[in-house]
């Protein structure tokens, strides 16, 4: 009994570890969710566009600042979680390799701020996101599954920055203020995780490590992070350099919506890899297994009443949300709202093929949808504008996401997809019918729109109830433990 006992302590809940990623996630959308409804009307698109462009181009050099070592760094990390002595040595080889590649990034960027011209300001600003990659160790924590310590810390320092934009951020004048404000806030709230890793590491000899032997498996995924980058903060690069920034604003400005809808499966598939990467190591495919089929079927309940219902409300949304000057993204919200669906599928389908340690499949269904994705925009973008960069990120996912699951086939069952797909499709639709009907009844504002959310969220779930669905009851009736 006291063996048992010990076993289920050492155990990480997986229920908990989404819990705590969950609310840090919904709080980094939260965060832009209460102050976005404010600068939208203070700011205007004009002004967002621009620090949503220039945080586009700032990326860039993240990008190579990481060269892949995030998601390797968790991978590892997990593989090491009983063995104190690895995991500290792997800890500080990976930090060394990060620091070497973000002085050359931050030497780069200080030439790139002395070439640049327009938005020079903004750049400058940003220094502060450049340096706090330098501190960013939210890689380790993940991959020895404890998300407090990032939830509870970032969280306060989130908390912080919703009080300043509020408070200091008063005209278009104010941009800087602004940028400032995130910029730091990123830097902060890395610094305040270092306190906290001490309790997992013990003491390494410089000599004995070893930090160019992670270069090859950080390159691996170097590739495909590049890709994902192409296809995610390339569109706006391309966007503004061939339109102009206030087509920026309104994508920009769109797909915080998404993300936030999105950040509830997010949060799932980022505790599943290091979990799934211990089960796959131990052999135990009948357990990842029945992890998948849970995963997929949570997907699938989250993601097709958030398509439908942000699809039928949208008219609504973006009125009261942004306010006026802002009708552009009625559309653009349409278009994308099929990303739910498709990058959901395309996370846990990713999640597992690097838990597999499967990277250059990964890499290969990355590289081409980032390559289909730089196609359709250069065909779409000057005849759509935004409404075409919008289009090109969900064919562009739906490639993905097709070649991933073909990937991953071999080992985690065929299925799972096509019965959770069926599953809720049929509530899905009659919440679709409802909405519709009371759209037909009611005028656009902020009232409309809460009774819309309301009979949206009701009717689904009744529907669920109704039919007994089988997932739903078992997170009702055992809390969750299904997950465990």
């Amino acid at each position: 009994m006291i063996r048992r006992v010990s076993i289920m302590d050492k155990e990480k809940s997986l229920k908990r570890n989404y819990a705590y990623n969950l609310s840090y996630q919904l709080l980094a959308i939260l965060v832009p969710l209460v102050t976005t409804p404010y600068v939208t009307r203070v700011l205007g698109p004009e002004k967002l566009g621009d620090y949503a462009y220039t945080s586009a181009m700032v990326s860039y050099f993240g990008i190579v600042a990481a060269l892949g070592t995030v998601t390797y760094a968790q991978r590892e990390v997990a593989c090491y979680q009983k063995a104190r002595e690895e995991r500290s040595r792997t800890f500080y080889e990976i930090l060394f390799l990060r620091l070497f590649m973000v002085g050359i990034v931050f030497a780069a960027y200080c030439v790139f701020l002395f070439l640049a011209g327009t938005y020079r300001v903004l750049y400058i600003i940003q220094l502060c996101t450049v340096l706090s990659w330098a501190f960013d160790i939210s890689w380790f924590f993940q991959g020895m599954e404890d998300f407090k310590v990032t939830v509870i810390r970032n969280s306060t320092v989130k908390l912080i920055s919703v009080i300043l934009i509020l408070t200091l951020v008063k005209s278009k004048d104010d941009l800087w203020i602004y940028a400032f404000i995130l910029c730091f806030s990123a830097l902060l709230g890395n610094m305040t995780m270092w306190p906290f890793i001490k309790k997992y590491l013990c003491r390494i000899r410089r000599k004995e490590l070893q930090p160019l032997r992670h270069l090859k498996g950080s390159l691996e995924l170097f590739v495909p992070v590049l890709s994902i980058q192409i296809y995610t903060v390339l569109d706006q690069t391309m966007l503004g350099a061939m339109i102009n920034t206030t087509q920026v604003g309104y994508y920009a400005q769109t797909q915080k919506i998404i993300n936030l809808e999105s950040s509830f499966l997010f949060s799932l598939t980022s505790v599943l890899m290091p979990r799934m990467t211990v089960l796959l190591s131990e052999n135990k495919v009948e357990l990842a297994n029945s992890y998948y089929r849970k995963v997929v079927s949570f997907g699938f309940m989250l993601n097709l009443p958030m398509t439908a219902g942000t699809i039928l409300i949208s008219k609504y949304l973006i009125p009261v949300f942004f306010g006026r000057g802002y009708r552009e993204c009625i559309p653009l919200l349409r278009i994308l709202s099929f990303i739910f669906v498709t990058q959901g599928i395309g996370q846990i389908a990713g999640t597992l093929l690097i838990a597999m340690k499967r990277q250059k499949q990964y890499t290969i269904a990355v590289t081409a949808g980032a390559v289909i994705n730089l196609i359709c925009n250069g065909l779409f973008i000057t005849r759509f504008e935004a409404k075409g960069v919008a289009a090109a990120s969900v064919f562009s996912e739906i490639c993905i996401e097709i070649m991933m699951l073909h990937y991953i086939r071999p080992k985690f069952e065929k299925g799972a997809l096509k019965e959770a797909f069926l599953n809720y499709l049929p509530p899905t639709l009659g919440m679709s019918l409802v909405l519709w009907a009371a759209e037909c009844f009611l005028e656009v504002n902020l009232i409309s729109l809460f009774i819309l959310g309301v009979s949206g969220v009701g009717v689904y779930s009744l529907l669920l109830i109704l039919r007994k669905d089988i997932f739903l009851k078992e997170l009702l009736h055992k809390g969750g433990r299904g997950f465990r």
